[in-house]
């Protein structure tokens, strides 16, 4: 369906689990244009499911261990997978074979495409550090990414100067530009790094003495959402400085009011006017919609009573893709009622079986011979088109 042909109006959030894809996955993520869903499983295999008619499409054999992310390229032409086995793989999709394999020292965290380009990878690793690959050349290039401490001795914000002889980045994700990388670290702190010259360009205290887990953007780039272990959504504006330096204001913090219950995944909506968080409370399987202006709770979608690991938002349809503990990916939607009487006016809708009684003559047999003749007749007939008569004589007649 285009775009434009979306009702307007209409509720731009889901109501309900429509269909559920039997797996076993470990990590969820729709294709660019939605068409696609790639579901990495804890076996090494990534499968990708066809959005509409619910059907495997590829099955992609190549790690040995469970998958921890799973990227699509901006063009949806390749996949990419990390695995717990040092591996992350950039799969062709229109073969299903494997294009390259890059190894790491440690398992991985997580990997992403560059929004750009399939070329730039970015990669966190279970020791916590963070590397951008460039395979443009020959060799494949690898940086890290390094937390620095602020220039002259200054303090990082909690009073303590930032170590940079171990690792502390546990997730990073680039700009919707591509043109800076984020990354959240295990002490609170949101690192700004430049993508052509890998310099940190600015350091930004989230939480105090807490783990950034998730950050995603929305598809413009304009806002940011973070998810630490303090239990906190909170939501950020992202906006430039006079030098050139992204800057950040808080416009949300939003969490579970009654149970205060942890957080396992967030998200924006496709359009970016809601956000998006999955409950990590172990007996449900919960997401909560919020507003992004006004911070208010638009919805709670109760699913399956199992914990919930994963999810994602379809980026134009108002669709969901919520991953349980069990590996079943859930899909929810609005159930459509069709109103066929508004293509026809005629037609009449039944509730139950009722006996129909036919017209005296709806199935008479009419003599076909009788029914060519009169035809014809007609056909024979002239037709007078030089005679003009007034308006009220051929109301008469």
């Amino acid at each position: 369906m285009n775009v434009e042909l979306l009702n307007p109006f209409g509720q731009n959030f889901p109501e309900t689990v429509v269909a559920t894809l039997e797996d076993a996955a470990l990590c969820i993520r729709y294709s660019p244009t939605g068409r696609f869903i790639a579901a990495g499983r804890y076996d090494g295999f990534t499968t990708v499911w066809d959005a509409e008619t619910k059907g495997i499409i590829r099955s992609l054999e190549g790690h040995v261990k469970g998958i921890v992310s799973v990227s699509w390229s901006r063009n949806a032409k390749y996949l990419l997978t990390a695995s717990k086995d040092w591996n992350c793989v950039i799969w062709d999709l229109a073969s299903g074979e494997r294009r390259q394999t890059i190894r790491f020292d440690t398992p991985l965290l997580g990997a992403a495409f560059h929004p750009r380009t399939s070329k730039v990878i970015l990669v966190t690793l279970a020791s916590y550090q963070c590397f951008l690959v460039d395979l443009r050349l020959k060799e494949g290039s690898r940086t890290e990414l390094l937390d620095l401490p602020p220039m002259n001795g200054a303090s990082n914000g909690n009073g303590a100067a930032a170590k940079s002889n171990k690792g502390s980045i546990t997730i990073a994700r680039f700009s919707a530009d591509g043109k800076t990388i984020w990354a959240g670290t295990n002490s609170g702190n949101l690192l700004v790094y430049s993508t052509k010259t890998k310099e940190l360009l600015s350091r930004h205290k989230i939480a105090n003495n807490s783990s950034i887990k998730h950050m995603e953007f929305d598809r413009a780039g304009n806002f940011l959402v973070l998810n630490s272990t303090e239990r906190i959504v909170r939501v950020y504006a992202i906006s430039r400085s006079d030098d050139g330096k992204p800057e950040l204001e808080l416009l949300q913090k939003l969490q579970d009011p009654i149970q205060k219950s942890p957080w396992n995944a967030v998200s924006f909506s496709g359009d970016g006017e809601y956000i998006l968080a999955g409950s990590g409370n172990i007996a449900s399987h919960s997401l909560y919609i919020w507003d992004r202006t006004t911070g208010d709770l638009e919805k709670i979608l109760e699913g399956p009573k199992e914990p919930l690991s994963d999810l994602d938002w379809h980026p134009i349809r108002p669709h969901i893709a919520s991953l349980a503990l069990s590996g079943l990916v859930h899909l929810w939607g609005r159930h459509v009622t069709e109103n066929y009487s508004a293509f026809a006016p005629g037609f009449e809708e039944l509730d139950e079986n009722i006996e129909y009684e036919e017209r005296e003559d709806e199935f008479d047999i009419e003599d076909e011979e009788e029914e060519r003749r009169k035809r014809l007749l007609e056909e024979d007939q002239k037709i007078d088109v030089d005679t003009v008569e007034p308006p009220e004589q051929r109301l008469v007649k």
